[in-house]
């Protein structure tokens, strides 16, 4: 599903050039559950964010599902985003003046499906997460275990082949947590690929495999 070549991040500041990442490698399988752990500072986030084409890497190579990133034009990374990743935020990312069915739905206004199909797929999402009876409500009138449901379900829509998730339970209690994790476990036994960034040692044991971020390097 992703393999990264000797990726190398970095950014230009007032105090001069900052190196994030120094000569990432990595591989993931199709359908394999991943943690990425990592101090603060580390670049856990440049991480995900180049692994969710929001940000291009600086040199190496990045192959999502045998595609090669870095040659794509703006355009066909967009498409790609729309398409084949979801998104998963520790603040969840809501728009706050849409309610809870078209913030689901917005994914879906930019495919070819047919507005009816849409429907259908929002309605039956909202129904697994236990969010059907919410779905008129806006986000201020959710918890933040509900805003997070919605926002897997936003991320779900598409049928992804990619999840990347960041802290998504970073802002939740221990009850809400192990509902939100239930529900990343559910996901990866139907088949999904998940990369999780946390900095919560009991969120990256529900994955397959652990990695750290260190010095810009993967281990």
């Amino acid at each position: 599903m992703i393999e990264l070549r000797d990726v190398r991040k970095h950014y230009r500041s007032a105090s001069g050039k900052t190196e994030i990442l120094r000569g990432v490698d990595l591989l993931v399988e199709k359908g394999e559950y991943v943690a990425i752990m990592g101090k603060s500072g580390s670049g856990k986030s440049t991480m995900l964010n180049l692994l969710g084409t929001l940000d291009l890497l600086d040199n190496g190579t990045y192959e999502l599902a045998g595609k090669p990133v870095e040659k794509m034009s703006k355009s066909r990374r967009s498409r790609l985003r729309n398409e084949e990743i979801g998104f998963v935020f520790q603040h969840f990312q809501l728009i706050p003046n849409l309610s809870v069915y078209q913030n689901v739905l917005l994914p879906l206004t930019y495919g070819r499906k047919r507005l009816r199909r849409k429907k259908a797929r929002v309605l039956a999402l909202l129904e697994e997460m236990g969010l059907l009876h919410k779905k008129n409500q806006k986000p201020n009138r959710l918890s933040g275990g509900e805003k997070q449901r919605v926002a897997i379900a936003r991320a779900l829509v598409n049928e992804p082949g990619l999840i990347l998730a960041d802290e998504p339970t970073g802002s939740l209690d221990e009850e809400t947590s192990e509902n939100i994790l239930s529900i990343f476990d559910r996901m990866h036994k139907q088949g999904a690929t998940i990369i999780v960034i946390t900095h919560d040692i009991e969120v990256a044991e529900r994955a397959d495999r652990i990695l750290h971020l260190q010095n810009g390097v993967l281990v």
